[in-house]
């Protein structure tokens, strides 16, 4: 279901196999409120995904969900989030013309008087050598969550052995690290 103040008139579905480089001096960043609703949008962010800021503002975060991105992850994230803990992944985003970038992200929550009141996150350039790498790691993911057979979070669980596995292969005990040790 769409959130309220979704723009219908934005394909989120359009893609194509075009990959947009971020360049070393952007720092995409957006804050949402609890529910995912982008409430700032940086003007990089803006101006790689080719929406507006105006055009982001009020709009689900998942406006810039790459369709090839496993449901796993963002399952892991909004466990994470929930929690009071960070979040680090790595993540094929859509622009709006359909075109993609990739990016090392940090999703955190801001407190205020002891309390989440929203999500931050930064968004930064992963290692380019080490895309194919997650391509590959997400088609696996995505496999897994269709062919679990269920229809409820269980679905993610296999999925989320197959990101493990491949973090304890890196030699890294959690994703955090793994996806540290990726930055430019």
């Amino acid at each position: 279901m769409l959130s309220m103040g979704f723009n219908p008139s934005i394909d989120v579905t359009q893609v194509t196999n075009k990959a947009i480089e971020l360049g070393s001096h952007r720092a995409l960043q957006s804050k949402t409120d609890l529910q995912g609703i982008i409430t700032h949008a940086s003007r990089s962010l803006a101006d790689i995904s080719g929406f507006t800021v105006d055009e982001l503002i009020g709009q689900p975060h998942n406006i810039l969900r790459h369709p090839a991105m496993p449901d796993a992850v963002y399952y892991l994230m909004w466990q994470k989030i929930r929690m009071g803990e960070e979040f680090y992944g790595i993540v094929k985003n859509r622009c709006k013309n359909g075109d993609h970038y990739w990016v090392m992200t940090r999703v955190a929550p801001v407190i205020e008087n002891g309390a989440p009141v929203g999500y931050t996150s930064a968004r930064f350039t992963p290692r380019t050598e080490l895309v194919p790498m997650w391509e590959e790691l997400f088609a696996k993911m995505r496999d897994a969550e269709n062919g679990s057979g269920f229809n409820d979070e269980r679905r993610f669980k296999p999925a989320h052995d197959i990101l493990c596995k491949l973090v304890q292969r890196k030699g890294y005990n959690d994703l955090s690290q793994l996806v540290l040790s990726q930055r430019v």
